[in-house]
Parts: structure tokens; sequence; C-alpha cells
């Protein structure tokens, strides 16, 4: 009898973890202009609020993406591939070529490292609003981001 059920709860695992997955579609993100070593760091938001407050924790850290990995990277291109629900994202880029893990900035503000946006609209002197660079997600796609 124990054994039947343990069978039973897998099956049933496996059923609902197949559905949840259904749901998920493929972003292949291709990065480009990567001009020295460093950790690229890339972030996936949803929530507007989020993203356009620059919400941090008690730490400092930001916080309310909902995905983000960093991969050391070398001079070049760099490819990957995340798993998402349909949704309107913002996808935030940074290479952080000295790692310590923040954007630096000239005595102005003016961005000593690479950085890249999900939009292709070119924002200068201030940090895109979300609904200026957020991309509609509802199926495999594919999205190019050149590093500036």
């Amino acid at each position: 009898m124990n054994k039947i059920f343990t069978l039973l709860i897998l099956l049933l695992n496996t059923i609902l973890f197949s559905q949840n997955n259904s749901d998920l579609f493929k972003l292949e993100l291709n990065i480009s202009n990567i001009q020295s070593e460093g950790n690229l760091m890339i972030a996936v938001w949803s929530d507007p609020d989020s993203w356009n407050n620059n919400i941090k924790d008690s730490s400092g850290k930001t916080v309310g993406f909902d995905y983000g990995f960093k991969e050391k990277v070398q001079k070049g291109k760099f490819s990957t591939i995340i798993n998402l629900p349909e949704g309107t994202y913002f996808i935030s880029i940074l290479l952080d070529e000295n790692f310590n893990n923040i954007l630096d900035k000239n005595f102005i503000g003016i961005p000593n490292e690479q950085y890249g946006f999900s939009s292709k609209k070119q924002i200068r002197f201030r940090k895109p609003k979300f609904d200026e660079g957020s991309i509609e997600f509802f199926k495999n796609s594919i999205l190019n981001i050149e590093l500036q």
C-alpha cells in the first residue's frame, strides 16, 4: 500500500511539473560588443515599480527582479537561454569589469562600464523607464542586445 501511494505521489508530481513547464517559453539572449573580460550580470524584471524605483534591501542590494544571474565572460559575444512564462519584461545587463557588483560611473554620473537593455531605443543621460524598454514575451523568441 505504501509503495502504491508513493508511486501515485510521484506520478502526480510529474503531471503537475510538466503542466507548469508547458507554460514556459524560451528566450534566447544574444549579447554582443563585449569589450573586455568581466562578470556579465543579467536581470529580468516583470514589475515596473521594482525597476522604476530601484528598490533595495537593507544591505543595499537591488531586489525585485524575477530572474538574475552572472557569468564570467571574455571579450566578444555571449548567448544564453532563459525560460519564462508569457508576459511583459524588462531586461537589464551590466558588464562588471572590476568584479565589484555595481555599475561604476564617473564623477558626473556617466557609466564607466558597459550596459544594455531589452529596448532598441537609445536613451541617454538617464535610466530608461520600464515601459520604454520592456518587451512583450509570448512565445519562443530571440533577443539581440548590443552593449553600450
